[in-house]
């Protein structure tokens, strides 16, 4: 079976209906109608993608929260196999010419 993965756009499709109907009974021009109907789609999109998403983690089993003070990037770094000496050199590099009052290279005025 395959897994339909559009329904937050065709909900946000319809939602753009119902606004631009909305819109145009309520007697506002084209424009309005047009930019009111385009963040309805954008809003509704978006919360259906995050409902999806949460009843996918759900049927999964995955854990809902992760525990106090774990952020989603402190996880995924624990799953790969590398160092922490070269995740953090860069960082170190940068701060250092920071400090010097260098710009980092590659940045610079516009002038």
């Amino acid at each position: 079976m395959v897994r339909f993965r559009g329904l937050h756009i065709v909900a946000g499709i319809a939602a753009m209906g119902v606004a631009a109907a909305l819109g145009i009974i309520m007697g506002l021009n084209n424009t309005a109608v047009f930019t009111s109907s385009c963040v309805v789609f954008v809003a509704v999109s978006l919360w259906v993608q995050s409902r999806v998403a949460k009843s996918r983690t759900r049927l999964q089993g995955l854990p809902q929260h992760l525990p106090e003070g774990v952020s989603l990037q402190r996880a995924a770094e624990r799953t790969t196999e590398r160092p922490a000496e070269r995740t953090t050199e860069p960082a170190a590099e940068r701060a250092a010419e920071l400090a010097a009052g260098q710009l980092p290279t590659g940045e610079g005025t516009a002038a």
